[in-house]
């Protein structure tokens, strides 16, 4: 799916709402997960780009391109599990490696990954950037 063509994301909650750096939780069409968000002046119901940011995170491919197909497309199922406040771990398909671009459950991150396919990752902080 083209870069464009990724549907924007949904504020659901800002907490604490009045705190210039609340923790935001964003809807996709395919999931819900928390970001930090500094300075923020997003309020429930905002609309914002689909294109989320890291503070740091470690990348690896999940699958090396001569393996068998079968192992390939075995490791080619999405998830996304949060660790800790903004902290989480998953595996992406890469849609743009020359930008960094992973997507996962319909959220777009921009982490670095350089590989095609699929990468497994973890995020120590995920950032909404406006």
């Amino acid at each position: 799916m083209p870069i464009n063509a990724m549907k924007n994301l949904t504020v659901i909650l800002v907490d604490p709402p009045d705190d210039e750096a609340p923790s935001v939780t964003l809807r996709s069409e395919q999931g819900e997960l928390v970001a930090f968000c500094y300075p923020c002046s997003l309020k429930v119901g905002d609309v914002i780009a689909n294109r989320l940011t890291v503070l740091d995170a470690d990348v690896r491919a999940a699958y090396l391109s001569d393996w068998p197909a079968d192992q390939k497309e075995a490791l080619s199922s999405d998830y996304l599990e949060r660790i800790s406040h903004y902290a989480y771990r998953g595996r992406g398909r890469v849609i743009d490696a020359e930008r960094g671009l992973v997507e996962v459950q319909g959220f777009v991150i921009e982490m670095g990954a350089a590989n095609e396919g699929h990468v497994d990752f973890e995020i120590n902080r995920l950032d909404i950037s406006l």
